[in-house]
Parts: structure tokens; sequence; C-alpha cells
């Protein structure tokens, strides 16, 4: 199951993140993480509740201990290699919105990408 991969490289960048952040505002440190917002291509055969509960597992014991993930699904940018349009696909339908063919040309569409953190400092925490 690569979704524990996965899971402990996204919780690794968040962890590193809030570090850096600490180091750099030690006036005003984040003491945990509350959300965490990723996009997910549409090719990267990933189980998302998979990822979650793996997160999750991960997360106990550090600073996203209860952190929401927030996946969000990237469109594919597309090009049909018939008529010429270019479109973004949203679901796993691989056919040109235009004139419906399926030869069409796509790079991408398999990564992870962390977006935004949201994290709670002494001050905001509940």
């Amino acid at each position: 199951m690569h979704e524990a991969t996965l899971a402990q490289s996204l919780l690794g960048m968040a962890l590193k993140a809030v570090r850096e952040h600490n180091a750099a505002r030690p006036h005003a440190p984040a003491i945990r993480i509350r959300e965490i917002r990723c996009e997910l291509g549409l090719l990267a055969c990933v189980e998302a509740q998979a990822l979650s509960a793996c997160f999750e597992l991960l997360a106990e014991g550090t600073e996203a201990e209860g952190a929401r993930l927030v996946l969000r699904t990237a469109p594919l940018d597309c090009s049909c290699r018939d008529c010429g349009y270019r479109f973004a696909l949203t679901r796993r339908h691989f056919a040109c919105s235009a004139c419906g063919g399926e030869n069409i040309h796509f790079t991408g569409g398999h990564g992870l990408t962390l977006l935004a953190l949201e994290v709670a400092s002494e001050e905001n925490h509940d």
C-alpha cells in the first residue's frame, strides 16, 4: 500500500514546515497543525480514505495529531490530437469534450501536492 509511504512523506513535509516556521518566528510558534490541504493528481491511483487513515495513524503523538487532511483532485490538462481542442479532465473519462475523440494527450496527473497548512499558535489554540 503506497498510501502509507505518501502519508509518511506528507507528514514529514508538514512537520518540517512547522519547525521552519517556529525557527523563524520563535515569538509566535505553531503548536499544532489543524488542517493540511493537498491536491491529488487525477491519475495518482491513491485511495483517499486509505491515505487519510494512514496519515491519522502516523500523526499520533506529533504536532499533526488530529489534523484534518483535505484532499482535492487536480484537473488534468489535455489536448485532443484529432481536433486540437485543449481542455481539463476532472474525472477519469478520457475523451475530448469537444469532439468525443479518445486520441487525447496529457502529461502529469500523478502527483500529490501540499498546498497549505493551517496551524494553531499558543494564543489561538483550542
